[in-house]
């Protein structure tokens, strides 16, 4: 009898993901990312060792973001709509960091401020060459 029905060997094909971000940068970003402000989030919205959206959508109304953005936000983690988790957090993270780098702390669910401290951005791209020319100009 011939083995001519057997499925024949190939290499195995790298797995599909649905993410968004490229790979050389899903390491940097991996669980909500490892600095000041992601070990923060991390502390405030994790509860049985899961992230919770409710939680995290409570500290951004805490430390003064818009409440029409994290309702925003928070309409379309409900509606379970595409990529929605992964905006939510990046968005409402970036504000955040905005509020750290600013006041260089938070305000934690309990009301209790805690020191964040992070980095100033780097500029990068067009914004660094028109930082770079309007400083020349001067």
């Amino acid at each position: 009898m011939s083995d001519t029905n057997q499925p024949i060997e190939t290499a195995t094909e790298p797995k599909a993901t649905k993410s968004i971000v490229p790979s050389k940068y899903s390491g940097r970003y991996k669980n909500g990312g490892e600095d000041a402000l992601a070990q923060f989030i991390k502390s405030q919205c994790t509860v049985d060792g899961a992230f919770s959206f409710d939680r995290f959508f409570e500290l951004c109304s805490a430390n003064g973001i818009a409440q029409e953005k994290v309702d925003h936000y928070k309409n379309q983690v409900a509606e379970k709509r595409h990529g929605a988790e992964g905006r939510a957090r990046m968005t409402l993270r970036n504000m955040l960091a905005t509020f750290a780098r600013k006041n260089g702390k938070l305000v934690g669910l309990d009301g209790n401020e805690e020191e964040v401290s992070l980095p100033k951005a780097a500029l990068t791209g067009a914004a660094k060459a028109a930082a770079e020319a309007k400083s020349s100009a001067a």
